[in-house]
């Protein structure tokens, strides 16, 4: 264990598997093997340029891994031991700041950031989950799991199925008897449509177009009462017949399409929330029907990513109910891959789209 591989984003779509030593662990310090990483939207984005980057960076940021070396203080600080098996969520921010201080840490500037806002460039490297190894900062979120949790599962508490309880849940506000319209049927998609059932909403719509059939069906395991192909029918039609006319009470929009967004605001109910958590890219602009929100009040919330305690929240209902989220697990991807997996979530090979898709190192 002299090194470690590392999938090195240096410039956009330009990809190494780069070898970095194993770091020194100093007394606050750690370092865990990773287990399984996940590929999201958001990592296609990287690849491609269209969210700026301080490169080089190691991609990944839903990371499952075992603790292999843990300092002195870094046991204290985490309430870990070696062997623990562990996500990795994020970072707590550095409590001075503005953010940190009402609360948001986790827009803190000076946090660690795992697969996205910290560069690789200098020692200790290991700070993204496309690899074999990866540095347990101080300030880390370390959330331990259980080791009857199956991998494919336990990968996706922390940056997947948090999001769903997060977005639908803490932001949207769905409670029993809602109508939720889902825009796009995703990973973030189906975990939207688990939380709202859980949540007790009516109806459970989800959307997507014609090449997302299979994860159409999955999100009727997921919750959805009613899956929509927005190319063979008009979802404001679907929604306003099987609502009554009523509209949905919360929309989630995680298509990260332009043309969704639109949409979104015309099947709001008045006074309805719509949580927009679809990233379309740094360059992109998108038309707002503003006229239509101000008649209607619609509240419109961003939704960057889960809070720590919807981790946890997540992860106490999953153990309880069972629920086999695994199911959206589509592909497994060795290391050596990546960058022919990252392209396939993007979509680009027609016959290979996965609905969810994980490295294994």
């Amino acid at each position: 264990m002299a090194t470690s591989r590392g999938a090195t984003l240096t410039a956009p779509e330009k990809l190494e598997l780069r070898e970095y030593p194993i770091p020194d662990i100093p007394p606050d310090g750690g370092l865990l093997a990773v287990e399984r990483a996940g590929i999201c939207g958001t990592d296609v984005k990287y690849f491609h340029g269209r969210l700026d980057l301080p490169l080089p960076i190691i991609l990944g940021h839903e990371i499952l891994g075992h603790v292999v070396k843990l300092g002195r203080k870094a046991a204290d600080i985490h309430g870990l031991n070696e062997g623990d098996r562990v996500i990795l969520k994020g970072a707590r921010g550095c409590g001075r700041c503005a953010d940190c201080r009402r609360g948001a840490d986790r827009f803190c500037k000076k946090r660690t950031s795992y697969g996205g806002r910290t560069s690789s460039a200098n020692p200790p490297h290991l700070f993204g989950g496309f690899a074999d190894y990866v540095y347990l900062a101080p300030d880390a979120l370390a959330t331990k799991v259980s080791n009857e949790l199956p991998a494919e599962a336990a990968v996706l508490v922390g940056a997947v199925m948090a999001n769903g309880y997060q977005w639908a849940l803490r932001h949207g506000g769905v409670k029993m008897g809602d109508y939720v319209l889902i825009q796009g049927p995703g990973q973030q998609g189906l975990s939207c449509a688990f939380a709202a059932k859980q949540a007790g909403a009516a109806r459970v719509f989800v959307t997507g177009i014609g090449r997302d059939a299979p994860r159409l069906a999955l999100a009727r395991r997921f919750g959805a009462d009613r899956t929509i192909d927005v190319e063979k029918e008009n979802v404001f039609d679907v929604v306003r017949e099987e609502t009554g006319g009523a509209m949905a009470d919360v929309v989630v929009d995680v298509s990260g399409s332009p043309k969704a967004i639109p949409v979104s605001i015309d099947c709001a109910r008045r006074q309805a929330t719509v949580v927009l958590a679809g990233l379309t890219g740094d360059q992109t602009l998108t038309p707002i029907p503003i006229d239509k929100i101000v008649w209607k009040e619609v509240r419109v919330q961003g939704a960057f990513t889960a809070d720590n305690d919807a981790v946890e929240a997540t992860m106490r209902l999953l153990e309880a109910s069972k629920f086999p989220v695994q199911e959206m697990v589509s592909h497994v991807f060795p290391l050596e891959e990546i960058e022919r997996a990252i392209r396939a979530v993007g979509g680009e090979f027609p016959e290979l789209y996965p609905t969810k898709a994980l490295i294994r190192p």
